[in-house]
């Protein structure tokens, strides 16, 4: 069912565990046309110890998952048959593995990370080039006055425990508290969607990330934070037709490796 080019094993079944869960629309229409799987896992350092804000990419499709605040992370409705999963975290070296998808199973994964000291291996020229040019659009966004802006020195100068504590500087920003833990959820008081419940959409790196809940990330992994809390404010590049930005746009920008 799995292979890998690196250390993963899989995990006892059933897992009886709640998973943050990415159904992925653009599989929507094809869902009834074709079979689908899903895959769920844990991700954890070689000491045991759960990993979370672990960026994970199913290649072929759009967007990603960030493992939660116990390492865990999961897909659905994904297309049945052989795919590629990519696992990356600043702090750690980043990790592929070729996973089987079979019709109306979960594959179940426990994921290892490996301990790098100082940087992620593996980021290209071009890569690291990219995102060079993308927090230069970050800072130039910054000046023109629309949104609200974090940088990494204003994060490290607040030390938060939680990225969720540096929303509390937001005006109109809501925290609402999590059970156990200390984390917290982010919802904008001017944003609504009838009687229902409104989430921002969150970006990491430029990818839309679904199902993503601001405390996934670290605020020691972040270079910097834009945030918008309606629709009008939203820049072109992040309002996109899938989901809606009324509810409000996070968008979050990972430290380049080694800086």
């Amino acid at each position: 069912m799995l292979s890998s080019r690196s250390r993963t094993a899989a995990l006892p079944a059933p897992v009886r565990r709640c998973f943050p869960v990415l159904l992925l629309p653009a599989f929507g229409a094809l869902a009834s046309a074709q079979s689908v799987g899903a895959i769920s896992g844990s991700i954890r350092d070689s000491a045991g110890v759960p990993i979370p804000g672990v960026e994970v990419v199913l290649l072929q499709l759009k967007g990603a998952v960030y493992s939660d605040s116990v390492g865990v992370f999961r897909f659905g409705n994904i297309p049945a048959g052989k795919r590629e999963l990519h696992f990356r975290r600043l702090g750690f070296a980043p990790k592929s593995l070729d996973a089987n998808i079979t019709e109306g199973q979960t594959l179940a994964l426990a994921v290892v990370l490996e301990a790098s000291a100082t940087q992620i291996e593996g980021m290209t020229v071009e890569e690291a080039s990219r995102r060079r040019q993308m927090l230069s659009d970050f800072y130039d966004r910054s000046s023109r006055g629309f949104g609200h802006f974090f940088t990494r020195e204003q994060i490290e100068k607040r030390n938060p425990m939680n990225l969720s504590d540096m929303m509390r500087l937001v005006p109109g920003a809501r925290l609402v508290p999590l059970r156990g833990g200390g984390q917290a959820t982010l919802r904008f008081s001017r944003a609504q969607m009838g009687n229902r419940d409104c989430p921002p959409q969150y970006w990491v790196d430029g990818v839309k990330a679904w199902n993503l809940n601001i405390d996934d990330i670290v605020p020691q992994d972040v270079e910097g934070i834009e945030i918008y809390s309606g629709a009008s404010t939203v820049p072109p590049q992040f309002n996109t037709r899938e989901g809606t930005t009324i509810c409000g746009v996070v968008v979050i920008w990972t430290r380049i490796p080694g800086t």
